[in-house]
């Protein structure tokens, strides 16, 4: 009975012991095989990668190593990045699965004087500084090819973390290219310059040379260079059907492309020196027609909320006033969820126009829209660049909807050439009748912004000519050709902030102030006229002759319409008077507040300090 109770007790620690030999491999098999699948039930997907990622990462030829300097003691010193610190080793743990051994992952704890923070210091991995830690912390990735490409993400902001897969997905795709991306350029507006009239190339030509092979083509174009990553055409003009068929083609594949079509360009060169355009306006009309998007070529957006002050010869005069036509998207003009637009702030542009969604499986994604109070005007009355802008304002048509100046476009779309190749054309592809997967296509309605003059100033720093930005259009192409090529210039690199902060206070002051001076000024040219019409029906009647004495009645009416010209003029000269002392009480206060409230500030700290210090007795020599 002993002996089987014995052999029992062995059969059951045995049993035991071999439970836990089982679970414990088992678990190290799950871990090791199973480690990037996941069920993700989170609320916004967030451990989950979109299609674009996971076919990137199953065609990748370059080989890839990541380290991702995290310090161990981050999540101690700041225990609201824990779950996001845990949400970044876990993607990059999902990276290098898809990736077929293409990327390989190392996770470096880079501990103080180490060669680890050496090598964190090395990459570019900037250090955090934590209140309450005693050391510095790094929470960043670098990562490295085979061909001496090195690209970082110098630190994982929780302000970034709703674009993580982006900034991974564009570093991946930045060293998994063994050369500079091709950006076909179709330039209908002159940024390449013209040497005849000395006009220097745009500056965002020189910043996207700087990333990408830029090739411009022209004529007749039936293929597109070789490794052709994104065709961007601007400011399209008579192009041919034989062209026109390649970008359809282009577009139907998949081929990442951006539009640049406007009402009225006021930047455009001409063919030669001292020439003008033969025409300031372009379009994509038989193709857009066919993709279902809408674009009018006569109508151009003015929006009153946000429109730039601009200097106008008006009576002889020149002076500032609000140019509705020309204005800057800000603020909620933005769509802040998307990669390309969540940063910046201000983008100016000038006549632009606006796209609608016209086919039934098309939709448009809004990048930019213009305020709620934009309406729409004649695309030549916007442009006339000798008018007085304020006389536009009662002409704005109220806008149903926000304006969309730029978007995506989403949905199948249908070739413009169902019969097939146009006649003459080179391309020997076969022709696709409906767009392959979703269009990677964007149209923007303003080729104007792509120009220095919306966007940059330039100034003298030491004998040099140094650009300068007041405005993130530079920074918007250069993030949609970014995205769309898969990425290369790494958007922590280039600055989002930009130095124009215009007064909106000031800005509404006056253009309320402008209204009023303006309704007065066509009451009293109406009053004008009217008086006028008066005289001239008043002498017609009495047959007054040259060198004859005028009735009574008619030197009565003259005197009238003198007297109330005087007194319109006095009212226009009280309304100019009340507009220049608000707004120069309003800069006086913001001056004082800027400039004397500072130094005051530290005055009163510098006196209370003072007061509070311990004063110490004043020494006295002892008698002997």
């Amino acid at each position: 009975m002993k002996l089987f109770s014995s052999s029992k007790s062995r059969l059951t620690a045995v049993g035991v012991l071999l439970a836990i030999v089982l679970t414990l491999a088992l678990n190290s098999i799950v871990a090791n095989t199973f480690r990037s699948s996941r069920i993700d039930l989170t609320a916004g997907h967030l451990y989950s990668l979109s299609e674009g990622t996971r076919t990137l990462l199953g065609k990748l030829d370059e080989p890839i190593h990541m380290r991702l300097f995290m310090s161990g003691s981050l999540r101690d010193a700041a225990p609201q990045l824990a779950a996001y610190a845990a949400r970044v080793r876990s993607m990059l743990d999902t990276y290098a699965t898809l990736s077929k051994g293409k990327i390989t992952l190392e996770v470096i704890d880079p501990e103080p004087y180490s060669d680890e923070e050496d090598q964190a210091v090395g990459f570019g991995i900037n250090r955090i500084a934590l209140q309450g830690a005693d050391d510095s912390i790094f929470f960043g990735l670098a990562a490295t090819n085979s061909t001496d490409g090195k690209a970082q993400i110098p630190v994982f902001t929780p302000d970034r973390e709703a674009f993580l897969e982006y900034d991974l997905t564009r570093l991946v795709a930045e060293l998994g290219q063994p050369a500079k991306p091709v950006v076909t350029l179709i330039d209908g507006l002159g940024l390449a310059g013209n040497p005849q009239l000395r006009q220097p190339p745009a500056q965002i030509m020189t910043m996207l040379k700087e990333t990408y092979d830029v090739e411009t083509v022209t004529g007749d174009v039936d293929k597109l260079p070789d490794h052709t990553r994104v065709v961007m055409v601007v400011q399209p003009q008579q192009l041919s059907d034989r062209t026109l068929y390649t970008l359809d083609q282009w577009v139907m594949s998949g081929g990442a492309t951006l539009v640049f079509v406007d009402p009225f360009a006021e930047t455009q060169l001409g063919r030669g020196p001292g020439q003008l355009p033969d025409d300031n306006a372009s379009d994509l009309d038989k193709l857009f027609k066919a993709w279902g998007i809408g674009f009018d070529v006569k109508t151009a957006v003015a929006d009153p909320q946000n429109a730039i002050r601009t200097a106008r010869a008006v009576a002889v005069r020149q002076i500032e006033v609000a140019n509705y036509p020309w204005f800057a998207v800000r603020g909620d003009g933005f769509d802040h969820g998307d990669a390309i637009t969540s940063q910046l702030q201000a983008v100016v542009l000038t006549t632009p126009g606006s796209f609608t969604a016209t086919g039934k499986d098309v939709t448009l994604q809004p990048l930019m829209v213009a305020s709620t109070s934009a309406g729409y005007l004649p695309a030549g009355e916007a442009a006339d660049p000798y008018g007085d802008p304020r006389t536009l304002l009662p002409k704005i048509a109220k806008a149903s909807t926000q304006p969309i100046l730029a978007a995506r476009v989403d949905g199948k779309l249908v070739s413009a050439f169902p019969a097939g190749k146009p006649e003459g054309s080179g391309n020997g592809d076969k022709p696709i009748g409906e767009s392959v997967g979703k269009p990677n296509l964007i149209v923007v309605a303003d080729a104007d912004m792509l120009s220095d003059r919306n966007w940059i100033q330039r100034q003298n720093v030491l004998g040099q000519a140094v650009a300068q930005a007041f405005a993130n259009n530079g920074d918007f192409v250069l993030n949609a050709v970014e995205q769309m090529v898969g990425g290369v210039a790494l958007a922590d690199l280039r600055s989002r902030t930009v130095s124009w902060r215009p007064f909106t206070r000031i800005n509404a002051l006056e253009q309320s102030a402008e209204q009023k001076f303006l309704a007065k000024q066509q009451e009293l040219t109406q009053r004008v006229q009217d008086t006028e019409t008066k005289i001239k029906s008043i002498a017609a009647e009495q047959k007054v002759k040259q060198g004859e004495v005028i009735a009574s009645d008619t030197s009565a009416t003259v005197e009238k319409f003198r007297a109330e010209l005087l007194a319109a003029r006095a009212e226009l000269r009280d309304v100019q008077y009340n507009l220049r002392r608000d707004v120069e009480q309003l800069k006086a206060w913001i001056m004082v507040i800027t400039v004397g409230i500072v130094p005051l500030v530290v005055a009163i700290f510098a006196l209370v300090f003072a007061l509070r210090r311990p004063r110490r007795p004043i020494p006295t020599r002892k008698s002997s």
